[in-house]
């Protein structure tokens, strides 16, 4: 009997110690709402998720979910909120009005690339310069996409403006700019865009390099002119009140591998598709042109496109000075600061 007592506490004490070590393990449910296999889950999500199950030892468990079975890009804010996933990809342009001053990442002429414009944003946003809108998430680490150039299916006639040109568009912000330029914008569904340039409904798209060959866009554009017309972002992201209910051990394993080199890291993902949709041109130049505007070009675009910032800063309260402090960040960040 005395044995049996004996083991049976032992058992007893054994079980303790193993919920005490469950108690103590965080898992979070990751939806990328991404395809499944993407490179961002291969080379940037995958990767990050390992990092803070290492630097752990496992004692944080981040479960990474590909696809929208669960959640999908129009209903992951909420789905957030909601706690039914803790962690999520969020385009801020989606979600009317709540993200109103994140906007200044999509102004014309402001980024060169991925990856620098990632990491001034997040320097920008650490500033608390967005604190208001950011009040009920917590980012950690955003994704600026390459900067958006002039995909055509045809030789423009001048390359002083868009005149004459029907370009497909996204949102109001890249409408009033082709608007500004001269060509008509429209609006179709991403699905559409191809089997629009294909029966020459439409002469081109706004689009970065990076969205070409996914969408196999390269194979009816022939005509490219590199500019920098805005960008678009996500933000890898949780609710506020549920990251600050972690554990403080938590929440910097979190931060600690997030932030800036998340950042940085979705910005490289983002130029390494770039680059290699961008190598399908200029491997075929018989079919492909690839120009940059001339600086007497470039002053004609930027005084025809100059309206449009000057009326987002006015109609923005703070508005020039984001601006102006989110230039001030890319420079430094460019010269390596």
């Amino acid at each position: 009997m005395r044995r049996t007592a004996r083991i049976a506490a032992i058992v007893a004490l054994l079980m303790t110690g193993w919920a005490g070590a469950q108690a103590d393990e965080t898992s979070l449910l990751f939806a990328t709402t991404e395809p499944a296999g993407s490179d961002d889950t291969m080379k940037v999500f995958s990767p990050w998720v390992q990092r803070i199950a290492e630097s752990t030892n496992n004692a944080v468990k981040i479960d990474l979910r590909e696809g929208i079975a669960i959640a999908n890009a129009s209903n992951i804010y909420d789905r957030v909120q909601s706690d039914v996933m803790q962690i999520g990809i969020l385009i801020p342009s989606l979600i009317g009005g709540k993200f109103p001053l994140t906007d200044v990442s999509g102004l014309p002429f402001l980024t060169e690339d991925s990856v620098n414009a990632s990491a001034a944003f997040w320097r920008l946003y650490k500033t608390g310069a967005l604190d208001t809108e950011y009040k009920d998430i917590a980012p950690l680490g955003f994704g600026l996409f390459p900067p958006q150039d002039v995909m055509l299916s045809k030789t423009p006639a001048t390359l002083d403006n868009l005149q004459g040109l029907r370009i497909r568009v996204v949102g109001k912000l890249s409408s009033e700019l082709v608007e500004r330029l001269g060509g008509t914008p429209l609006v179709l569904d991403p699905s559409d865009q191809y089997t629009a340039l294909e029966r020459h409904t439409i002469d081109g798209v706004i689009s970065s390099w990076m969205s070409m060959a996914p969408l196999h866009l390269i194979d009816v554009t022939n005509y490219h002119i590199e500019t920098s017309l805005g960008t678009a972002m996500f933000i890898v992201f949780m609710a506020k009140p549920k990251f600050d209910s972690l554990p403080a051990s938590v929440k910097q394993a979190l931060l600690a591998n997030s932030g800036e080199s998340l950042s940085r890291a979705i910005g490289t993902g983002f130029e390494g598709r770039a680059t290699a949709s961008k190598a399908i041109a200029v491997a075929n130049p018989t079919k492909h042109t690839i120009v940059q505007l001339s600086a007497a070009q470039s002053a004609k675009w930027s005084q025809a496109i100059t309206p449009t910032i000057d009326a987002w800063t006015a109609s923005h309260p703070g508005g020039a000075e984001l601006l102006a402090s989110y230039r001030r960040i890319l420079a430094d960040v460019k010269a390596g600061k």
